[in-house]
């Protein structure tokens, strides 16, 4: 299954809370469940596990950047999970994850693998590999495949067993 977004380009990367949301594909407009239409992409994959972005020997954004605000001169009640703040209020992923998306424009999806223990690798045309790690010994949904175009949504784990490649 995940084998799908191979040749797609990708298009953003967005975050709800602590969650990345990776969107892959051409624009695509859906109905949300109020019935509203939106912007999506072909594709999506939401992250509820740790991951990270490198390129060789440097890592460029990783899943705790959330948790960590760009600037050390915050207020002692500093939020993560508030989006939309100026970059000296915002986390270390808010800020650099718009350097990324930059950084990203163009590149297609060139290989997507899984180790035997179901990680995600993701390889981007311009050498950016996206990494997940799965965390536990217990299988949870850590990630989810959405293809919107079919209507799809593919969970690792699935109640019937690991995420299938194909």
């Amino acid at each position: 299954m995940v084998s799908r977004i191979i040749g797609k380009q990708f298009n953003r990367i967005s975050r709800v809370v602590d969650m990345l949301c990776l969107l892959l594909g051409e624009d695509y407009i859906i109905t949300n469940h109020r019935g509203k239409c939106q912007k999506a992409a072909e594709y999506a994959i939401h992250f509820q596990t740790q991951w990270r972005f490198r390129q060789d020997n440097t890592v460029l954004l990783a899943s705790r950047d959330v948790y960590e605000p760009y600037c050390e001169d915050v207020p002692a009640d500093w939020q993560y999970d508030l989006i939309g703040r100026p970059d000296e209020l915002s986390s270390v992923f808010d800020v650099q994850s718009k350097a990324l998306e930059a950084k990203m424009q163009g590149a297609v999806v060139t290989e997507c693998r899984l180790s035997p223990v179901n990680d995600l690798i993701i390889v981007f045309s311009n050498g950016v590999i996206l990494e997940q790690f799965m965390p536990a010994t217990r299988k949870d949904e850590e990630w989810r495949l959405i293809d919107f175009k079919n209507d799809e949504h593919i969970v690792c784990y699935q109640e019937n067993g690991p995420f299938p490649i194909e």
